[in-house]
């Protein structure tokens, strides 16, 4: 076990400031997003002093409450879905500032009453008319809610935060653009992943570019290749609807996956600064060459076309492996395995570096038997931590070769901190106006483009048992090599 030096509570703290007084408004504040995500993270970040000194947070939805519903809503959320105590006055001082305005997004001067509310608030909370939204509603409710907003006077300087799906190919991306460019430009628009807020995705970056131990060999002339993999135990869960317009290659790979890739691929950004960062993002995602319908490979779990609001003939994809290939000078000839699925045998989500193998295999002389190459294992979720394998000398007798691993556990290390949720680190960004690990339009835009071929071709899934590793053809599609996940 390797055991860091461990900052205390209050060292981590003092770097982190409260972003200005501002307005927080929900859309979609009923939903499951909200009760299990946002609403928690809201109020464990005002347990850590890092919500604004002035707040209002103000949920928008069609049902139809009181203020008072609306914080005992927050209430039940918090305690069923948050990781942070519920002490009586902490929560009073927090549910103070929790409001509700009931309403739609379809005709005209539907935001009239939000609007009325917000400058209230202003006046009560001293929200100083700076605002915060965060649309977690249905992208095909993006355009009314744009529209209500530039109604109403209410985009100015606002920032508003929108979920993925960011289209559904590259057309609808573009127009969903152009919708959200009618009321914000790009500074204002913060396209949310929360794989890019996961303290393991986040340490890719630190483990590359602040040790000179990994740099070096991080490249064509050391690394084999690269897997990553994230799978999930589950079906559907009833949201068959949704999944039926999305698919394994829209909902997963062209969103999470990539993602999470280009922090593996990217060159080192001058400075750790927003804009930076984003340009090597793209840089890489440039260099990506479309994925070639040979190169992947489909699966659908048996029962899927029996679940709710799923066509009982659906080609849906809910399981895809694919070979995906990066033309610059540091990976040319490196292929890169990604693979997700549902009804996979458990909920994980590694990286894999896997290195090439020595060049000259000096204990074959002795007889010693082949040894897995060099590799370091990035685990996402659920259990964060890095593991380095290396070869050593098993202990005894005589020479024999066996394979150990350098382990950090971010459950166990740094003194037992807990570790930070996705939502509260992006939502503290957002905040700040602070772009770095949100997805520039240019990203998306080519995101679609490299899987555009496999969303022209339509290709037919093949089918494969729940609680298995997908299809066949998925270990046939890394052969010789191995899937590493297991």
């Amino acid at each position: 076990m390797v055991t860091p030096s461990a900052p205390t509570p209050s060292d981590v703290a003092a770097k982190l400031t409260p972003p200005e007084p501002q307005a927080i408004v929900v859309f979609g504040a009923t939903g499951d997003l909200t009760r299990r995500k946002l609403l928690p993270a809201l109020y464990h970040l005002y347990l850590e002093g890092l919500l604004p000194p002035r707040f209002a947070i103000v949920g928008y939805s069609r049902r139809e409450l009181s203020d008072d519903d609306f914080r005992k809503l927050a209430h039940d959320a918090c305690m069923e879905f948050g990781r942070c105590r519920m002490d009586r006055q902490e929560w009073d001082a927090f549910a103070a500032g929790l409001s509700y305005v009931q309403g739609d997004y379809m005709g005209a001067g539907a935001l009239a009453p939000l609007r009325t509310k917000l400058e209230e608030l202003d006046r009560e909370r001293g929200t100083e008319g700076r605002r915060f939204y965060y649309a977690a509603v249905p992208p095909d409710t993006f355009d009314h809610v744009v529209t209500r907003l530039e109604e109403e006077s209410m985009t100015g300087d606002a920032r508003l935060v929108i979920e993925k799906p960011f289209g559904s190919d590259l057309e609808s991306a573009r127009e969903l653009n152009a919708i959200l460019s009618r009321g914000f430009d790009e500074s204002q628009i913060f396209r949310i992943d929360h794989y890019l807020g996961k303290e393991t995705v986040q340490n890719i970056l630190v483990l590359r570019f602040a040790n000179a131990l990994f740099e070096p060999v991080w490249n064509r002339r050391y690394v084999d290749h690269v897997e990553l993999t994230v799978a999930e135990d589950i079906g559907i869960e009833g949201r068959g609807r949704f999944y039926e317009r999305t698919g394994a290659i829209r909902d997963m790979v062209q969103t999470h996956l990539f993602h999470v890739l280009t922090f593996l691929t990217m060159e080192p950004p001058v400075a750790f600064e927003p804009e930076d960062l984003r340009t090597e993002i793209v840089k890489v995602l440039r260099s990506m060459r479309p994925v070639r319908p040979e190169a992947v490979v489909l699966g659908q779990y048996e029962g899927y076309t029996e679940e709710s609001d799923v066509d009982p003939a659906s080609t849906v994809e809910t399981f895809a492996a694919l070979r995906v290939e990066i033309e610059n000078w540091r990976w040319a000839g490196v292929p890169f395995f990604l693979r997700t699925g549902k009804r996979l045998p458990r909920r994980v989500a590694e990286a894999h570096v896997v290195f090439r193998d020595v060049p000259h295999e000096v204990f074959e002389s002795i007889g010693a038997p082949e040894i897995p190459p060099n590799s370091l294992s990035l685990r996402i979720q659920p259990d964060e931590g890095i593991s380095l394998s290396i070869t050593v000398q098993r202990p005894g007798f005589g020479i024999e070769l066996d394979v150990a691993a350098l382990d950090l556990d971010f459950g166990q290390a740094f003194g037992g901190l807990e570790l930070v949720e996705a939502y509260e680190h992006l939502l503290l960004e957002a905040m700040h106006g602070d772009q770095t690990m949100f997805v520039r339009q240019e990203a998306v835009e080519r995101s679609w483009e490299v899987v555009e071929p496999l969303i022209d071709q339509q290709l037919s899934p093949s089918p494969y048992r729940p609680g298995s590793w997908g299809p066949a053809e998925a270990d046939a599609l890394i052969a010789p090599r191995r899937w590493m996940t297991t």
